[in-house]
């Protein structure tokens, strides 16, 4: 089995997805509210009740959970689930970080996560 390269951290963290410009689709959504439920520096899993395409490109506003702070990052749907009885979409976001900001904003996120399991 194959190792994942990032480690996930578990946390809700409240989300607003947009599909970027060049990317929408007449029938899909321009934007949506959702939550991250399992993230990495490499990407999340974003439960939302608006479906996105795989390898539809978006920008995703987390409010991370633990530091209170708002990470603006790019990434493209790597896969999708839909699971009926919660009228839910499930999706595999991996990220395109832009900026150094992101990564720091992430890692600041996770030492508080660490810090909190060590505790």
């Amino acid at each position: 089995m194959k190792q994942r390269k990032d480690r996930r951290f578990k946390q809700w963290s409240k989300t607003t997805i947009k599909a970027l410009a060049e990317a929408q689709k007449p029938a899909g959504p321009a934007e949506a509210e959702g939550f991250t439920y399992e993230i990495s520096l490499g990407g999340a899993r974003v439960h939302s009740w608006e479906p996105f395409a795989v390898v539809t490109r978006l920008r995703l506003q987390i409010e991370l959970v633990r530091t209170r702070e708002i990470l603006n990052v790019e990434g493209r749907v790597k896969w999708i689930k839909h699971h009926e009885a919660d009228k839910v979409y499930e999706m595999g976001v991996e990220f395109h970080h832009s900026n150094s900001q992101t990564i720091t904003s992430l890692l600041k996120n996770f030492h508080d996560a660490c810090v909190e399991d060590d505790r």
